[in-house]
């Protein structure tokens, strides 16, 4: 799926600019119940801004608490290695932006660096149960040896007892090499019987 299917639009963003200061941008991420917020102004995306960033600069920067938030500006503390991507992207991408960067969402930005939005966890995180079909169906799960035609041999299995296969998923079990899991969920009134056919074929029923 395009990042841009499933990114948060820019109009529907509550943003700061850098130019603001820590007092007023820990106002609106706590006023709109937010642990961070975007750093924008215009079409321009800088960063982030967090509470947790702001906490950690102020009583880092004013040991004797002589200083206020309003005395600094959101450029000043902003993280500014935020990714970003194309709304064009696949998911996967922006996925793997959020595994590995530790942040709150990928900025996702065009060919002319114009911001159009963010990709948060939970976009992807709803997309990745819509893949698995959760609540759909009937989930069926097997294990399979890894070499070819397995996929389509399981397919047929299911289509000719009558099941309609909503989602399927490949998982690759990191302990063992030689075989796959693969999830179903299939809408059927003949669950039982494609089991049954199933095990029949040689698959093992997780």
């Amino acid at each position: 799926m395009f990042v841009k299917n499933l990114m948060l639009p820019v109009e529907k963003l509550i943003t700061i600019t850098p130019n603001e200061t820590i007092k007023k941008a820990l106002e609106v991420i706590e006023e709109n119940n937010f642990l961070s917020i975007p750093v924008a102004e215009g079409d321009k995306f800088y960063g982030s801004i967090s509470k947790d960033r702001i906490y950690a600069f102020y009583y880092e920067k004013c040991v004797d608490k002589q200083c206020l938030l309003s005395d600094f500006k959101v450029e000043n503390v902003m993280r500014t290695d935020v990714p970003s991507i194309h709304p064009l992207e696949q998911m996967e991408k922006a996925a793997h932006f959020l595994e590995i960067k530790n942040i709150a969402f990928v900025a996702v930005v065009d060919e002319y660096g114009s911001f159009k939005g963010i990709v948060t966890h939970h976009a992807i995180f709803h997309e990745f149960t819509e893949l698995f079909g959760l609540n759909k169906g009937r989930r069926l799960a097997v294990i399979a040896y890894d070499i070819p035609g397995q996929v389509s041999k399981l397919s047929k299995i299911i289509s000719e007892n009558g099941g309609d296969i909503i989602s399927f998923v490949v998982v690759d079990p990191r302990s063992v090499t030689d075989v796959k899991e693969i999830v179903i969920r299939v809408r059927t009134e003949n669950f039982q019987e494609i089991l049954e056919k199933v095990k029949e074929s040689g698959f093992k029923i997780q």
